[in-house]
C-alpha cells in the first residue's frame, strides 16, 4: 500500500514535469495547440499536464520532448533538477 510520502512524491513529480513542459514550450515560442499537434495529443491533455493535473506516461513524455526538439533525457533532467534533495 502506498503511503502519504508516495502521494507527495507523485504530486511533486507532476508539478516538476508541468513546470518543465510549460517552460520549454514557452522558450520555444510554441502554443499549447501546436505542441499538442506535434506530439499527437489533445490540447486539453497538454493543458492538464502543464497544470500538474495528469500523470505523464513515458510515451507522452517522449512525444512531448521530440515535439520540443529535445531528448527525453533532457526533459527529465529539467524536471528532476528541482527534485534533487540532500541525502
Amino acid at each position: 500500500m502506498a503511503g502519504s510520502g508516495d502521494h507527495r512524491l507523485e504530486v511533486e513529480l507532476r508539478q516538476m514535469f508541468a513546470v518543465a513542459i510549460a517552460q520549454c514550450r514557452r522558450n520555444s515560442d510554441m502554443s499549447q495547440e501546436r505542441l499538442a499537434e506535434l506530439s499527437d495529443m489533445s490540447t486539453s491533455y497538454i493543458s492538464l499536464l502543464e497544470r500538474g493535473q495528469r500523470n505523464l506516461t513515458m510515451l507522452a513524455a517522449a512525444r512531448i520532448a521530440a515535439a520540443l526538439g529535445m531528448r527525453l533525457s533532457e526533459l527529465v533532467n529539467l524536471a528532476e533538477g528541482s527534485l534533487i534533495r540532500p541525502a
